[in-house]
């Protein structure tokens, strides 16, 4: 299914159903980057995923919000998913529909942008049944999307970040985020 999210429109189905997965992989016609996964609460992002003081820094900072981490996972999901490797993507998002969905389904839904590979992500109901029409099940209309470019991604890894992908949430906000967090860790006061 297509929902709204705070970004652009997502595609959702369970994290951990195999079939599921490569549903939206072929509805997509994508086969070689990992989904996303969006929780539906910054607690329930640390049962799935190794949340050292940098990643809670940022998810309290900016969660709910546009903003993706790429970290290490607590449990195993399908190969499908993280495309063999060994991280996954997580995002809790603003947008009050998404947020009910992802409850609804258990706390976990996927969140890959709704559109074919290679092309702009949609940004209203309309946009979403116009580019993959009968290619998915459903289509929950939240209006127009807020922004037209998908979340900021960043990879956290031992003691560096890398942003994969720029969006709403910048290099600079990220940095001032995790720079409170490292000085936390080092036992130094911190800097405000």
């Amino acid at each position: 299914m297509a929902f709204p999210t705070d970004t652009v429109y997502g595609l959702g189905c369970d994290p951990h159903n195999p079939k599921a997965i490569s549903r939206i992989l072929t509805v997509k016609d994508r086969r070689t980057k990992a989904l996303p996964i969006l929780v539906a609460s910054p607690a329930l992002a640390g049962k799935i995923a190794v949340m050292d003081n940098r990643a809670k820094a940022l998810a309290s900072r900016f969660w709910p919000g546009p903003l993706t981490m790429v970290l290490r996972p607590k449990v195993r999901f399908p190969r499908s998913l993280t495309m063999g490797q060994k991280t996954i993507a997580v995002r809790c998002p603003r947008n009050r529909i998404a947020l009910l969905l992802i409850e609804k389904c258990g706390g976990f839904l996927t969140g890959t942008s709704a559109n074919l590979a290679g092309l702009p992500p949609c940004t209203s109901a309309n946009m979403v049944r116009r580019c993959l029409g009968d290619r998915i099940d459903a289509v929950v209309d939240g209006g127009r999307s807020p922004r037209r470019t998908g979340s900021t991604i960043v990879r956290l890894s031992s003691r560096r970040m890398t942003v994969l992908r720029k969006g709403p949430v910048s290099r600079t906000q990220v940095r001032k985020a995790l720079s409170g967090a490292d000085s936390l860790r080092k036992g130094t006061p911190r800097m405000g």
